[in-house]
C-alpha cells in the first residue's frame, strides 16, 4: 500500500500519524519525508526535499507490489509536491490513500477543504482522499466541529473518516521518542518488579504511565486506521497488534 500524508496548513497531525498509526501498523513500510519541519521523532527511512522529489519518484514506481511507503509530506511542501505529482501521474495514480489530517481549528478546516480541492483539480479520485479529524478535545462536538469537513465531503465526494483521534498528552510525552506509540504500549516489561527492587523507583513509575497511556492512545489509532485505510470498522479493545 502506498499512502501520502498532505495538508497545506501545519500542525495538523500528519508526522504524527505517520509515526505512531501507519508506519507501525504497515508491516516493514518504508517511511519517507519530505521536508518535515515538525517531524516529532522516530527514524524515517529517507528524508528529502520536494525538489529532490522526482528523483524518488522513479524508485516509488517500481516498488514492489505488496510492500507499503507512507510519503510524509511536510506543509512547507506540499504546494510543491503538488506540482511535482501534477506532471507525474503515473505516481500519483499509483498513491492508494491520500491522507489529509485536521484538527477543529477553523484556519485549518478551510486549509484542508483548499487541499482537498487541490488534489482532486490534479486528477486524484476524491475517494482516494481521506481526512482524518484530530486533536478532538470534546467528543460531543465531533459533529459540530467537523460541520465544514461534512459539507465538503458531501460535495466533493472524499471520505471523511467517522473515527478521530481524542488529544491526548501522550503525543508530546513522546515527541521525540524514536519509538511509536505501538512499541511503547506493546513493552512487555515487568516494571512492578523493578519496583519491588527499588531500581530508579521514579522514573519506572513514569514509564508505567507513559505506557498506560500509550496503551489508551493505540486503540483509538487502530480504530482510525481500520476506517480510514482499510475501509472497515474495528471491534477492538485491547492493545492491537500490527497488521
Amino acid at each position: 500500500m502506498k499512502i501520502a500524508v498532505i495538508n497545506f496548513s501545519g500542525n495538523t497531525g500528519k508526522s504524527m500519524l505517520t509515526k505512531n498509526m501507519l508506519v507501525p501498523l504497515l508491516v516493514g513500510a518504508r517511511r519517507i519525508s519530505v521536508e518535515d519541519l515538525s517531524d516529532p521523532g522516530g527514524r524515517s527511512d529517507a528524508t528529502l526535499t520536494a525538489s529532490m522529489f522526482p528523483t524518488l519518484a522513479a524508485e516509488l514506481n517500481a516498488f514492489e507490489e505488496g510492500r507499503h511507503f507512507v510519503l510524509d509530506i511536510g506543509a512547507s511542501s506540499a504546494k510543491e509536491m503538488i506540482g511535482h505529482f501534477t506532471r507525474l501521474a503515473t505516481t500519483r495514480s499509483d498513491i492508494d490513500v491520500w491522507m489529509v489530517p485536521v484538527t477543529p481549528v477553523s484556519k485549518q478546516c478551510a486549509d484542508t477543504v483548499t487541499t482537498v480541492r487541490r488534489l482532486i483539480e490534479i486528477g486524484v479520485d476524491p475517494q482516494r482522499i481521506v481526512v482524518v479529524p484530530n486533536n478532538i478535545t470534546d467528543v460531543s462536538q465531533f459533529e459540530l466541529d467537523f460541520t465544514r469537513m461534512g459539507m465538503a465531503a458531501a460535495e466533493l465526494g472524499f471520505r471523511l473518516c467517522d473515527h478521530g483521534v481524542p488529544h491526548s498528552k501522550i503525543y508530546d510525552m513522546t515527541r521525540c521518542a524514536e519509538e511509536s506509540l505501538f512499541d511503547i504500549a506493546n513493552d512487555t516489561t515487568d516494571f512492578r518488579q523493578r519496583l519491588r527492587g527499588r531500581d530508579n523507583a521514579q522514573e519506572i513509575g513514569r514509564r508505567i504511565v507513559v505506557r498506560d497511556m500509550a496503551r489508551d492512545a493505540c486503540i483509538h489509532l487502530r480504530s482510525v486506521f481500520d476506517a480510514a485505510v482499510m475501509g472497515r470498522v474495528s471491534g477492538d479493545t485491547e492493545v492491537p497488534e500490527k497488521v
